[in-house]
């Protein structure tokens, strides 16, 4: 537990002192969300804005999240991995799996923190939600579901990719291109075919969608069906399961660290 601890403390103090962190994880969707409140959705009818403010706020968050986990985790490990502290710890009785569990706490409080941020935000600039107590436990389900992928995501370009700026640029690449051709950025209904098919099995969009199905309404296809819930479970399980293995054996157990 005092490993976890460690790791957590050290994870909290490198990303609410790194400017990069701060600007992609909470400076970035808070510009986009102006965005779309003041661009994007002008055109919006005055009946529909509140719930599109809305719709428009979870989409940040869960590309605040996404971010956090594809560009900080692997920042952070690059950057240790700099400093010779993979060295240090491999001389000590450290377990690499109590290592990783506490860097992704570290990024699951930071992207807890962005949330709010952006939750405060959107309310401010008039988001609305039609909320329950049932929808609301099942959206912070979907919500932790996305961070563990993201941080799955995170913990495999950290252990493949050496270089910080290469890591970073890596994954702001993968959390941009994605919610870019996933409905994260744009309305799923915008999205070619080819592309919905894409948006309904990458985790982090179909967790986007669900979320605003249970706090909003139609999302323009059906999240919620069996097929749907099961491959976001199984493919957000399946990239976490694969960090956390790529990370701990191949990074920590082949000397790659």
């Amino acid at each position: 537990m005092n490993q976890i601890s460690a790791t957590y403390i050290k994870g909290i103090k490198d990303n609410f002192m790194s400017k990069p962190a701060l600007f992609w994880v909470i400076a970035w969707p808070a510009i986009w969300l102006l965005l779309a409140v003041f661009v994007f959705l002008r055109g919006v009818p005055a009946e529909f804005a509140a719930l599109a403010k809305g719709q428009s706020t979870i989409s940040m968050i869960t590309f605040s999240i996404m971010i956090c986990g594809m560009t900080n985790l692997p920042a952070n490990i690059s950057e240790d991995r700099q400093r010779g502290l993979y060295q240090k710890l491999k001389t000590m009785p450290v377990q690499p799996w109590k290592e990783a569990i506490g860097k992704i706490l570290a990024v699951l409080t930071f992207g807890m923190v962005s949330t709010a941020i952006i939750i405060i935000a959107g309310l401010l600039l008039g988001a609305r939600f039609n909320i329950t107590l049932t929808g609301l436990l099942k959206s912070l389900g979907f919500l932790l579901l996305g961070t563990i992928a993201s941080a799955g995501v995170g913990l495999i370009v950290g252990s493949l990719i050496k270089s910080v700026q290469g890591s970073i640029m890596t994954g702001v690449g993968i959390a941009v291109v994605t919610s870019a051709i996933s409905g994260v950025f744009f309305q799923y209904s915008m999205l070619p075919p080819v592309l919905q098919k894409f948006a309904q099995i990458w985790p982090m969009s179909s967790a986007n969608s669900t979320i605003i199905t249970y706090l909003i309404g139609d999302i323009g296809y059906n999240p919620l069906s069996v097929l749907n819930l099961t491959l976001t479970i199984a493919i957000s399980l399946l990239f976490f399961i694969a960090g956390i293995l790529l990370y701990t054996f191949y990074f920590w157990k082949l000397g790659e660290a």
